[in-house]
C-alpha cells in the first residue's frame, strides 16, 4: 500500500515485522503503544486490529486543523511535535515539545495544535474508537492517565525552566528537560538536529539571538556540544 493524503498530512500503512523486546508485539516495530506496554486494546497485535490511523507531517508543516474533529488524541511515533496555545488575538505560544512515545490530546473545535519541528509520524486515535474503548475497557483509562501524568509533568518542567532567574539558567534547564522527557522513558544524550535553536527559544519565550548566546556559554563551559547532528549533552550536572 502507498501513502494516502489525509487533509494535508500523509497516512502510511503499518508493516508487520518482528518486535522482540517490546512490552507486547504490535504490528509496527516502532509502535509507541507496544514499545511502552500501553493501550493494547486500541493497538492490537496486527494491522487489522489496530484502531489508530498513522499520519505523516512534513518538517515545519502545521498539523491539519481537520484532526480536531476526527481524533481524540495522538501518540508521537517519530519526530518532534511542538505544541502551541493560541490566544484570543491569534498569538501562538509554544508550550510543549512531544517526542516519540509522548501523548498529545486533540480538542474538538480547539485552536491550532502545533507544528512538526522534524519530519513527524503520529498515531491518531479516532474519537469513536476512544469512546468505545473507554466504555468497555477500564485499563484504557489507566493507561491514558499514566501518559497524561507524563505530559503534565513535561509541561510543568518546561514552565519551571521559563521561570529560571537568568537566560543561561533557562536555556540550561530547558536542555535538561528536553533530554529527559522528549522520548520517555529513556533519557537522550543528544537532542535531534531537526529541533532547531529557534524552536527551543520559542519554548522559553526568549529572542533567538539571546538563546544562541546562552547556548554558546554552556558549550564553552563543557555542558553541551553543538554539531550538525544536534546538541549533545556532555555533562547534565552543569544544566541545573
Amino acid at each position: 500500500m502507498g501513502i494516502v493524503d489525509l487533509d494535508g498530512a500523509r497516512v502510511i500503512p503499518s508493516l508487520r515485522v518482528g518486535c522482540e523486546g517490546e512490552a507486547y508485539c504490535a504490528a509496527c516495530p516502532d509502535c509507541p503503544g507496544g514499545r511502552r506496554g500501553v493501550l493494547e486494546v486500541l493497538v492490537g497485535r496486527t494491522k487489522s486490529t489496530c484502531r489508530f490511523e498513522t499520519a505523516v507531517v512534513d518538517e515545519r508543516a502545521f498539523a491539519p486543523a481537520s484532526w480536531n474533529e476526527r481524533y481524540g488524541f495522538g501518540l508521537v511515533r517519530r519526530g518532534v511535535l511542538v505544541r502551541q496555545r493560541v490566544d484570543a488575538e491569534g498569538f501562538a505560544t509554544a508550550i510543549d515539545a512531544a517526542g516519540p512515545g509522548c501523548l498529545f490530546w486533540i480538542d474538538r473545535g480547539g485552536a491550532e495544535l502545533g507544528y512538526a519541528a522534524t519530519d513527524l509520524i503520529v498515531c491518531l486515535c479516532p474519537r469513536a474508537s476512544l469512546d468505545d474503548a473507554l466504555e468497555r475497557h477500564t485499563e484504557i483509562g489507566r493507561d491514558l492517565l499514566r501518559l497524561q501524568r507524563e505530559a503534565n509533568l513535561r509541561v510543568e518542567r518546561l514552565t519551571e525552566a521559563r521561570g529560571a532567574p537568568t537566560v543561561r539558567a533557562r536555556v540550561a534547564r530547558l536542555l535538561r528537560v528536553l533530554s529527559e522527557t522528549l522520548s520517555p522513558p529513556r533519557t537522550r544524550t543528544r537532542l535531534p538536529s531537526g529541533l532547531q535553536q529557534r524552536d527551543m527559544s520559542k519554548l522559553l519565550g526568549v529572542r533567538h539571538e539571546t538563546f544562541c548566546r546562552a547556548l554558546k556559554k554552556l558549550e564553552t563551559a563543557g555542558a553541551i556540544q553543538r554539531s550538525p547532528d544536534g546538541i549533545a549533552i556532555l555533562d547534565p550536572s552543569l544544566l541545573g
